[in-house]
């Protein structure tokens, strides 16, 4: 198996930023919050992997989680799509007759429920670089 090359921090975070930039050009997208959201992945990711630098294999599967928390939040926003979903996120019940639901979050508290869940759905693929740490 041949060893993937990797980037600094600041590095990882910059390539990341401009392939977002680049791919969601035909949306006005706020610099500063999403300077945060890479930063935070970015930081998460080297957090569950144990490590100091950032695989390059996994520039474009942040930049994929980058762009679904942007559309996510866009749609919880109500920026929905087509079938006009505005939010997505956990039910805490769901009532029949005249159609109820209530979400278990907060329409403000979603956006990180979903990161959340965003991580959780790339950790098999961060396995792969994920390094063992010794407690001794």
């Amino acid at each position: 198996m041949r060893e993937q090359p990797a980037l600094e921090q600041t590095e990882a975070i910059q390539r990341i930023t401009e392939k977002v930039l680049q791919l969601e050009s035909q949306r006005e997208l706020n610099s500063d919050l999403l300077a945060f959201y890479v930063e935070k992945l970015v930081n998460d990711i080297l957090d569950y992997c144990h490590r100091n630098d950032f695989p390059e294999g996994l520039v474009y599967t942040a930049v994929d989680l980058i762009r679904k928390r942007i559309s996510d939040e866009a749609e919880a926003a109500g920026n929905s799509g087509e079938f006009g979903v505005a939010v997505k996120g956990p039910l805490a019940s769901v009532k029949m007759d005249d159609t109820e639901f209530k979400f278990a979050v907060k329409s403000a508290d979603l956006s990180g429920c979903l990161s959340d869940l965003d991580l959780e759905s790339i950790k098999p693929k961060l396995r792969l670089y994920r390094k063992v740490v010794s407690l001794a």
